[in-house]
């Protein structure tokens, strides 16, 4: 991980304001004071920052917990981690590290409760060191084998539930890496740490710009010892980013609608803001019905199909469904849409895995930008459609899964 000597560049307001709130875990009570140490560079990210200090790391991890489809609820969560390379004598937890979680590194025995975890774990080669996940949706074969003999634990998924504790401490893991998806898992976590294993929050989601969820690669880098592999990776994903961005910005600036259909209430959630968001900009359209970047939102908002009618009919593109998300076939709807009209209505099966119930999309999607931004380039511009496509597709108005509909 590369050092600086320079203060931590200065973070967006609302981030300076989280400051000293509530604590994620045993983290660290009220306002520890400023970070002091040797920063290391974690580019995008806005909610963890890290420094060195006589060979030991100390990590600051901060962000609020965002409802699905709404905003942020209860106070921010803040934990603070002291990475000690094991033979090493530990800092003392006092002063700025009283209430600290201690980690000896690099971390052998990994669980983690999120696909996105497996796929950072898988990126950087240490996908040996989990001995638990979520469930035995894994898009890995060889973690879903595992989970589903029984040779490695299975806690649950954390967007729905906390770790079941009997599993977790079955695996003996020396760190539980864990997705914060609910305020209420807050005294479970702690509960977790009272158990001796240490607990790292991650926020992903909470990320403003794509780029950010990639970041979190570097953190990964910094548990296991694979800081070279986690750099090279964050690299290679921002080179790709610049060459599609490049390549968009040669072609007609058009305009996408983002909008999947939810078949209760006939409402859209439809794509606003944050890091889906720029990834649209980012292959040169306007994204319709779009709003002002808000990290204590999600990213996108639950609206009515009269707002469409409304205010979307012109956008020359539409994303209108995702893997799980109902058909919609309303033909007399559909034709006042310019999208229809021109053939250019897509929807984005995700890449499932043929023989699990797994899509690609929501495990290395998350940490490979690059990739969904190619189709979204390829979506948006039809004189750079060649190749073969990855998470999208032209729209069937067929139902492309059993389970549609249950969103």
């Amino acid at each position: 991980m590369t050092r600086y000597s320079t203060p931590l560049p200065s973070r967006p307001a609302v981030f300076v304001l989280l400051l000293g709130l509530a604590a994620c875990g045993s983290g660290v009570p009220g306002d520890p004071g400023p970070l002091e140490g040797e920063a290391l560079e974690t580019p995008w990210t806005e909610t963890f920052r890290a420094v060195e200090r006589d060979g030991y790391r100390v990590v600051d991890i901060e962000a609020s917990v965002v409802t699905w489809g709404g905003t942020a609820g209860g106070p921010p969560q803040r934990a603070r981690l002291v990475l000690v390379p094991r033979g090493q004598e530990p800092p003392p937890l006092t002063g700025d590290l009283a209430g600290a979680t201690l980690i000896e590194t690099p971390v052998q025995r990994i669980a983690v409760n999120d696909q996105p975890h497996e796929g950072m774990l898988r990126a950087l080669g240490v996908e040996d060191r989990i001995v638990a996940v979520g469930g035995h949706n894994s898009y890995d074969d060889g973690l879903r084998q595992k989970a589903r003999s029984g040779e490695i634990q299975q806690i649950g998924y954390g967007w729905h539930m906390p770790p079941t504790l009997d599993a977790l401490v079955a695996a003996r893991p020396d760190v539980l890496v864990a997705r914060m998806a609910d305020l209420t898992h807050t005294q479970h976590l702690e509960r977790v740490e009272s158990l001796g294993i240490p607990f790292v929050p991650t926020f992903v989601d909470a990320e403003p710009h794509y780029m950010g969820r990639v970041a979190w690669v570097l953190l990964m880098g910094l548990l296991t010892g694979t800081e070279a592999e986690a750099e090279a990776f964050v690299a290679q994903v921002a080179r790709e980013v610049d060459r599609l961005k490049a390549l968009a910005a040669e072609q007609p600036r058009r305009s996408v609608l983002w909008a999947w259909y939810r078949s209760a209430g006939n409402r859209w959630a439809v794509t606003q803001r944050n890091a889906e968001a720029a990834l649209i900009r980012d292959a040169n359209a306007e994204l319709v019905l779009g709003a002002e970047d808000d990290p204590e939102l999600d990213t996108f908002s639950d609206l009515s199909t009269e707002r469409l009618l409304r205010d979307a009919t012109s956008a020359d593109c539409w994303m209108i469904r995702d893997p799980l998300s109902s058909v919609f076939d309303d033909q007399a709807v559909l034709r006042r849409f310019k999208a229809y009209q021109d053939g250019c209505v897509f929807w984005e099966p995700g890449k499932r895995h043929p023989t699990a119930d797994s899509w690609e999309l929501w495990e290395m999607g998350t940490i490979r930008p690059d990739w969904q931004l190619a189709d979204i380039v390829k979506m948006v511009h039809p004189d750079l459609r060649d190749g073969e496509w990855r998470y999208l597709a032209p729209e069937t108005w067929k139902s492309d899964y059993g389970g549609a509909g249950t969103h």
